[in-house]
């Protein structure tokens, strides 16, 4: 088929002439009732809950930071790693952890190096209900090597940072700087997977092969 009647045969489907413009589109981005939708912080977290455990991930959820704190300790002492290791301690970290992590003598990330950890720790910078993915915006001391390396990556996050959807998530994207954008952001839902070898889905083959978050109930409410 030459050129021209391929794109006369695109343009058919398409049900235009060919060289003719794009007609004008009638709506832009994602329809109203989903731009709309409006859920409690109950609803929401519980959206996340059940949606990142399908794909795998595992949520803890924890009344307070005592009991977080508990919760990683119990954690760390099951998973028993050689080697941990943690966002530096000037990453935007959203609960503080720094006790546990100087009991486990966690490799700081820019301060020592983290490649050959069994476990990293980091925060995050906000959860998305309507897919069940965590997002990650890295640089400076919340290096990515930390979630990337690692066969268990344990995530420490307030509820309040559960929100609905990605467009909602995107605003927070952001380092400490205003208007800063970070390098690099990273959406994940449960343990990394790969189906490239015969269809034959294996976990943990370009990152972690546990995802563990544990999520503080910090008492966040209304829509």
């Amino acid at each position: 088929m030459d050129k021209a009647a391929f794109l006369s045969n695109i343009a058919a489907r398409l049900g235009r002439a060919p060289g003719s413009a794009p007609a004008a589109r009638d709506a832009i981005g994602v329809p109203d009732f989903w731009a709309d939708c409006q859920t409690s912080h109950e609803e929401r977290v519980a959206t996340f809950c059940a949606r990142f455990e399908a794909l795998a991930g595992e949520v803890i959820r924890c009344e307070d930071e005592a009991r977080l704190h508990a919760v990683l300790d119990e954690t760390l002492q099951a998973v028993r790693p050689r080697a941990v290791g943690a966002w530096g301690k000037d990453a935007p970290w959203p609960v503080n952890v720094e006790e546990i992590l100087a009991k486990w003598g966690a490799r700081r990330f820019g301060e020592q190096s983290v490649l050959d950890i069994d476990v990293g720790i980091t925060g995050a910078t906000c959860g998305i209900a309507d897919t069940g993915t965590l997002v990650i915006a890295t640089g400076g001391a919340a290096g990515r090597t930390v979630h990337q390396v690692p066969l268990v990556h344990l995530v420490v996050m307030r509820e309040s940072q559960v929100v609905q959807s990605l467009g909602d998530a995107i605003p927070h994207v952001r380092l400490a700087a205003p208007g800063e954008l970070a390098p690099f952001v990273h959406f994940i839902s449960g343990p990394s997977r790969s189906s490239d070898i015969e269809n034959d889905q294996t976990i943990g083959v370009h990152g972690p092969a546990r995802v563990i978050c544990l999520l503080l109930q910090d008492g966040a409410g209304g829509a």
